[in-house]
């Protein structure tokens, strides 16, 4: 074969890895959408940038490679590596990491779902507590709002038994100036 041939096909192999390495960082999304869920919008954003990202390095990879010419074979090594990779081997990875992460958090989401039984027995315990503390201190209102109204009804009744006793004295000391006078005048 000639030296050309050669590069060629290594250029075809290169395509080809470079297809099922695409899918396999997809595959890695997948891997997250699975672990946590996602609404379609979301979903939606996360394909734009990872497709967006991925023909950025696929348009580097053929200036590197292949001087930036993009060739028909080239195209059809990355679709050809992409399918082998999605029907081998897609799968088979994306159930094995998933799981192996969701064995590893398995601690940690019993020791999260132990802690938020404790918070919530907590926050039942809390709010029963808040409940009897707000009855007692409607009480003490009400006692303190009673006391209030008898504390100033005794002040207005003295107010006015000083006033009325004063008056009196006003009354008596103008009654008596006059007596005084025709004591005098006598």
């Amino acid at each position: 074969m000639s030296q050309e041939i050669i590069i060629e096909l290594q250029f075809f192999w290169v395509s080809i890895l470079w297809g099922a390495l695409i899918l396999l960082a997809y595959d890695q999304l997948r891997v997250i959408r699975r672990i946590i869920s996602h609404n379609n919008i979301f979903i939606t954003i996360q394909d734009m940038i990872f497709w967006i990202l991925a023909s950025i390095f696929i348009f580097a990879m053929l200036y590197v490679k292949n001087d930036g010419i993009i060739r028909g074979f080239s195209v059809m090594g990355m679709v050809i590596g992409m399918v082998l990779y999605h029907y081998i081997l897609s799968d088979l990875i994306v159930m094995l990491i998933s799981r192996g992460i969701l064995l590893l958090l398995r601690p940690l989401s019993i020791t999260i779902k132990y802690i938020r039984k404790g918070g919530s027995f907590l926050l039942k315990k809390g709010k029963n507590f808040l409940k009897i503390i707000l009855k007692r201190l409607k009480k003490i209102l009400e006692s303190v709002k009673i006391y209030l109204t008898k504390y100033k009804q005794k002040s207005n009744n003295k107010k006015a038994k000083i006033h009325h006793k004063n008056h009196k004295k006003k009354k008596s000391k103008k009654k008596q100036v006059p007596k005084n006078r025709d004591k005098n005048k006598r």
